[in-house]
């Protein structure tokens, strides 16, 4: 069952009044689209090189995602947000927030415990692997990109349409959601998180952390590394045991080789 959407034209006012009630990220303003190739790109044009943007839209053609990846939207069934805030930000902090907060948000739709969260930048399903939402800082002309992408109404034929294996939507695991309800409650979320500690963000992380003591092969440096994962730090190492021993991989340059 698809829970009907609020209508479009009230997403930007509903935004608008979320933002001014929080405290860390400096929000004012929220461009709605409802066609756009991506949402990184339509910040950084709609924010004239300021911070405090709220960019969103019902259908996004040509998302990107981690290390050039693609994360799409084409049938207008998720959430593509960005949000363009100040440089000056921290980074480690707001990774950890980021990953906390949209986890956070997609459990309390209905999955609640079966989301995890498999490093660096995915919010999956516990038991099948499959990707329910992802998150992409990235640098530019002044601003701090911040994407996130939520799959919320797909089906199943619609990822076959696609082509696009191993994604899964809330809606899929019995967890409909408004579009409009679940933006702002990530906004929220994220909100409050940057306002927590380090320590208190990391414990939340490493409780939906999946990949600790699995096997897994990651790409540094152009070369192939395979073992079990020790340990993750999510904004700075990852220990691996490989045959040849323990091998540290910097969190920043390394990405996770899906299968």
């Amino acid at each position: 069952m698809i829970t009907p959407d609020s209508p479009i034209h009230l997403w930007a006012d509903a935004i608008e009044e979320r933002a001014q009630t929080l405290e860390n990220l400096g929000l004012s303003r929220a461009v709605v689209l409802a066609e756009t190739a991506s949402t990184q790109s339509a910040a950084v044009q709609h924010s004239g090189g300021n911070a405090g943007l709220v960019c969103i839209a019902s259908r996004q053609t040509g998302g990107r995602g981690r290390l050039g990846r693609q994360w799409a939207d084409d049938m207008g069934k998720g959430i593509s947000m960005t949000l363009a805030l100040g440089e000056d930000i921290d980074g480690a902090r707001l990774s950890l927030a980021l990953g906390v907060a949209v986890a956070e948000a997609c459990a309390d739709v209905g999955p609640g415990p079966r989301v995890g969260l498999r490093w660096p930048n995915d919010i999956v399903d516990r038991p099948t692997g499959a990707k329910i939402a992802g998150v992409l800082i990235e640098k530019q002309d002044g601003l701090t990109l911040v994407g996130i992408g939520i799959n919320v109404h797909q089906t199943q034929e619609d990822w076959q349409r696609a082509q696009q294996a191993g994604a899964i939507s809330l809606a899929a695991l019995d967890a409909p959601a408004d579009r409009l309800a679940l933006a702002l409650e990530v906004l929220v979320l994220i909100d409050r998180k940057l306002g927590e500690e380090p320590k208190s963000l990391a414990e939340q992380w490493h409780t939906r952390d999946t990949l600790t003591g699995t096997s897994q092969t990651f790409e540094h440096d152009g070369k192939s590394i395979t073992g079990l994962v020790e340990s993750i730090d999510p904004t700075n190492t990852l220990i691996v045991r490989t045959t040849s021993g323990l091998v540290r991989l910097p969190a920043s340059s390394t990405s996770l080789v899906h299968s």
